[in-house]
């Protein structure tokens, strides 16, 4: 974990409501793995207190960047920063996706700004690890056609790419993860005949429930970063609580079989087994 003072080297509008930026800061850069995040200082003033979790888009030996939805006065400071101001960054925090080499088949599935840890991911897969990008398949799900996150990038990296909207303005009408179930798509057919797969997820906690439900259906291993508030980053606050399957217990015992983990250090990434969706 590094505490860096990082230059701003791009700064620009990607979609409505959407930025990415990109930060000068090597030690980041090098150790940061897909799911992990950093904690942005959006301003050297009081208001606002807190910094910022943001999962990385993009790291390499350099640089790293986020892509960040305005929604509020700390990320509308962000939005208004330009190419050649510095900003405090704390990283990298949590748990990533972990990567398996067994599978024959990688099924990332994204919504809203919870898509960039998997472009993250996707180019580990296809950079680092050397899989082939006929192996990966992207579902991405969003409001409309505008809000489509990083379609055009994934599509680079040479992968399959499926798109779902709520308005039917792009793609399948409907859910993401009702693309995901659809078996009449040739990798639905071949994921579901085969247990050599894996599915990766991030996105709002609804999309995340039902993924995780088919990754059990089908017995399919299964991961999925959850999205939580995190004022620290580092398991002090305590405010990113999930609640987790617990300890073993006696036959009889009327004690809930689970407890609460804490998201950013033991998470964002968990089994989805793991996880209690109540």
């Amino acid at each position: 974990m590094h505490r860096k003072r990082c230059l701003i080297v791009e700064n620009k509008k990607t979609a409505p409501g959407h930025w990415v930026m990109k930060l000068r800061c090597p030690e980041i850069a090098r150790a940061a793995a897909p799911g992990q995040f950093v904690q942005i200082l959006c301003a050297d003033t009081l208001d606002p207190l807190l910094p910022r979790p943001f999962s990385f888009l993009t790291a390499d030996s350099k640089d790293i960047s986020i892509l960040y939805q305005v929604v509020g006065k700390g990320t509308k400071i962000l939005a208004a920063l330009k190419r050649g101001e510095n900003l405090w960054v704390l990283g990298p925090l949590g748990n990533g996706f972990s990567i398996c080499h067994l599978s024959t088949d990688y099924l990332l599935v994204g919504g809203g700004v919870g898509i960039p840890p998997l472009y993250h991911l996707a180019r580990t897969f296809i950079h680092k690890n050397k899989y082939s990008p006929a192996d990966i398949h992207v579902f991405l799900g969003a409001r409309n056609k505008s809000l489509l996150l990083c379609e055009k990038d994934f599509k680079k990296l040479g992968v399959s790419v499926y798109v779902a909207t709520d308005d039917g303005s792009k793609g399948h009408k409907g859910f993401v993860t009702e693309l995901l179930l659809d078996r009449t798509a040739s990798v639905g057919r071949k994921v579901y005949r085969t247990r050599s797969a894996n599915i990766y997820a991030c996105g709002p906690t609804p999309m995340l429930k039902t993924v995780s439900a088919l990754a059990q259906k089908y017995d399919i291993p299964c991961e999925v970063s959850v999205e939580v508030p995190m004022a620290c980053g580092f398991g002090a606050c305590l405010g990113c609580a999930v609640k987790v399957r617990g300890w073993k217990l006696e036959a009889g015992s009327k004690a809930p079989n689970c407890r609460f983990a804490i998201g950013c250090v033991e998470g964002p990434v968990f089994q989805a087994k793991e996880l209690v969706w109540d």
